[in-house]
Formats: C-alpha cells, structure tokens, sequence
C-alpha cells in the first residue's frame, strides 16, 4: 500500500460482494469499491470481473476505490482523441482483431479496419508490437489501422462501371476470388463472374483483365468480371458445328434439369426430355459421369449462350423398331416401372407401353413381371392389356 498514491489507476477482480460494495485482493492488497463509485450491477454476475479504478482514500485495512471517477477520465480522454492519429501498442491479437492500449485506455482494432486488403492479421502482428490508429468509435473504443493510412481507393475514383483493368489475384474463395488492383485496392470477382463455365480456373498471383461492375469508394466496394471479356462457349460453338450435326460428347455433371455434356472443350446442356424415348427417365438415371456417347445438336443460340444437345436424336428410335417387329395382339412381357392413377407403365426394356386402368384386373407392384398384349402402336404410344 506504500507504492500507492490518491488518483493512480488500479486492476483488479472482484472476488465477493458485502454490504455497501465489492471486494477483491490483488498483491496481497485488499481493495473496496463502494456500490455507489462502481457503475455495476449487485448481482452475482460480477464476480471474477477484472476492473479498474482510482484509488480514493486509504482505510486501516484496504484501499477505497472509485471506478466512475476512472471510467469519467477515460472518457475525457477519448473524446479529445477522436480523429487524432496516435501510438498504441498490442495487448492480444485475436482473429476478430486487435486488443489495442493507448495511453493506458483500452481499445479495438477491428480486423476490417486493419488493411484495405483481405489479409490475415493475426500473421502481421505480434503482442507488444508499437502500431499507430486513429479513433472512430468514442462509444466502443474501436480504432483503425487503415484510417491512419493513405487511402488508395482515393485513387481509383475516376474509375467507373465498363472500364477495364489489369489486376492481380489475390485470395481465392469458394465463391470466388478478390483481384488487387495493384495499389492495395482489392475487388470482388464471384465465381458467376469469372467464366461462361461457372468453375473456378484462377491461380494465386495470376495477372488477369477484369471489367468494373460496380464501384463505391466511399463503401470500398469494388466488384468486377472476368466473363464479360471472355468468348461465349455458344459463339465458339457456332463457329464449328450446326443445328442438325451429330457430335461427340462426355457426360460431365448432372443437374435436377438434366445432363453437361462436354464437346470438344465446351460445355453443352441435354435437358432431361432429350436423355431417353422413354417418358419421365432423367440423365442420371441411365447415364454415368464420364460416359463418351453421340448427341445431336438441337438449339445453338450464341447471344444466350446457349446449346442444348439430345442423345435419344442421335440414336435409332426404338419405337420405330419395335412396330415393324411386332402386331397388334402379340404377346409382351415386362415389368412394372411405375403406377399412376390411371394405369401403369411397362417397361420392355428400349420403350416403354401403358396399360391403362381397365384394361387389367390384378393388383402389381412396381417391379412386378407383366405379360399382357399389344392393343394400340402409334408412334412412340404403346398400349397393351392383361
């Protein structure tokens, strides 16, 4: 108690609550704060709180404190530095950012207001480490690193939506990649943007050229495309092949609307109705990723750029072939492929044939065996009964 004085800042924790106030031991020193000087709750919730505070008077056997008095200071003093660019120095680096002491008052350097990069803080930074802020949130004592710095996006401010840029990428996500444009200011470029393909190509430090979409200084925010100066697939596509041509594809991903298909490098769409004669069947159904089959081109629109391909147009029509082979009244067997409300559908194996509700009597389950006999072949109409 010797080493104190009236007015020096003290830190300690609570460590029980009595009549009039709190108590807690620091260094064998045993320090009251009045209820009325505290600012704090009488509840158990404050119990382990490390506070500070001003010492007030000496008693025989503690010292009396004042936190209000400490904490009315530290608001003096905040207030005279919003604005200022001052010296601080790191207590904690945590990945929500920096815990920050300028001239014995607490603060935070949040990690957004570190660099004007998407970089990782807690690499550049160390405990003790010297760093100069600038105020920006008196309430919450929050500070910034990047206020106290030349603001390059002071310099891009001519720039405007459709202009082009060079750029470098600088961090790569799952939804995309943020390009610096070489001056400390970083853009955001989705994976939609980046090519017709919709897949992630760019590599770490890649010069690429971007298009501006959207630019705010103001905000810092940039977002830009890759795609817009890119060769649309369809374009490239039009260029080779026609409306009609049989070309050669690999089955490269299924959708809920159907199949890619890749052709000669360009990714090509086959909707669900163009997998199969058979009615309902999906790409997936029938089709494995990697498979290498004959498709015909049905739709190249290159200002959509859009192809739709079909397999079941590439093939012969098994329907074709199954009415010169067989008569009305010949007997089929298949089986039960799936039941509706008015009848069922029997799959005999490259087409499929109904049989409506009256024209059978027993009770199948899909999978079932059917045999029943041709009644109707029109077309890709097949109809058959018990």
């Amino acid at each position: 108690m010797n080493n104190l004085n009236i007015g020096d800042v003290v830190e300690f924790q609570i460590e029980k609550i009595i009549k009039g106030g709190f108590v807690g031991k620091k260094q064998g020193v045993e320090f009251f704060l009045p209820k009325s000087l505290s600012g704090l709750k009488e509840d158990e919730s404050v119990i382990g709180k490390n506070i500070k505070a001003k010492v007030k008077e000496f008693k025989q056997n503690s010292v009396v404190v004042d936190r209000k008095a400490y904490l009315n200071e530290v608001k003096e003093k905040i207030e005279k530095l919003k604005d200022k660019e001052v010296s601080s120095k790191v207590i904690k680096v945590k990945p929500s950012g920096l815990v920050i002491d300028v001239d014995g008052i607490s603060g935070f350097v949040p990690k957004d207001e570190i660099f004007y990069k998407k970089i990782d803080h807690k690499k550049y930074f160390d405990e003790g480490d010297e760093i100069k802020v600038i105020l920006i949130d008196p309430d919450r004592r929050v500070f910034s690193i990047k206020k106290a710095l030349p603001n390059p996006w002071d310099e891009v401010k001519n720039l405007n939506p459709g202009d082009r840029v060079k750029v470098t990428v600088s961090h790569i996500t799952d939804y995309g990649a943020f390009v610096d444009l070489g001056n400390g200011v970083e853009g955001f470029l989705h994976i939609s943007e980046i090519n017709w393909d919709g897949i992630n190509d760019l590599t770490l430090g890649q010069e690429i050229e971007v298009e501006i979409v959207e630019i705010n200084p103001e905000e810092e925010k940039l977002r830009v495309t890759r795609k817009n100066l890119l060769t649309k697939p369809a374009t490239i596509f039009a260029e080779k092949y026609k409306v009609g041509d049989i070309v050669e594809g690999v089955i490269t991903k299924f959708i809920n609307v159907g199949a890619f298909v890749e052709v000669d490098g360009i990714s090509v769409l086959m909707p669900n109705k163009f997998a199969s004669f058979k009615k309902g069947e999906k790409a997936n159904e029938i089709f494995n990723i990697g498979d290498k089959l004959k498709f015909k081109v049905i739709t190249i629109s290159p200002d959509e750029n859009k192809v739709i391909v079909s397999r079941k147009d590439a093939i012969p029509n098994p329907y074709e072939a199954f009415t010169k082979s067989h008569n009305i009244g010949d007997d089929v067997k298949g089986k039960v492929k799936y039941i509706t409300d008015f009848g069922m559908f029997i799959d005999l194996g490259d087409i499929e044939a109904l049989v409506r509700k009256e024209d059978y009597q027993k009770d199948y389950n899909i999978g079932d065996e059917f045999v029943g006999k041709i009644i109707e072949m029109n077309g890709d109409r097949i109809k058959l009964a018990e």
